[in-house]
């Protein structure tokens, strides 16, 4: 999920409402605007970034998920997981990319 951040919430909240909107989705990352989110090297960049595990992993235990997945609990409850692969706000300059000049 791609979003233009204005709060240091709006990353978990968008991560919720990606959760509540379908019931079989397991996993979801948050990024910023500057992320293509059809480029998996992007993704995997602002995970490896900007995420800081202890602050930025959101578990959601005992939901309701999907039925065919196998690592489900025999009544139909998962775990998900949330990444805000967001930048800081107050601190988003040092998240920026750096820029290698051409030769």
């Amino acid at each position: 999920v791609q979003i233009e951040k204005q709060t240091e919430g709006d990353a978990k909240n968008a991560i919720m409402a990606a959760f509540a909107a379908h019931t079989s989705l397991k996993h979801v990352v948050v990024v910023d605007e500057d992320i293509n989110i059809f480029d998996p090297n992007d993704v995997e960049f602002a995970i490896a970034t900007r995420v800081k595990g202890d602050m930025d992993i959101l578990v959601v235990p005992n939901v309701r998920g999907s039925s065919l997945d196998p690592r489900g609990a025999p009544d139909g409850t998962t775990t998900k997981v949330g990444i805000d692969a967001t930048k800081v706000l107050v601190e988003k300059e040092n998240f920026e990319r750096a820029i290698i000049p051409e030769e």
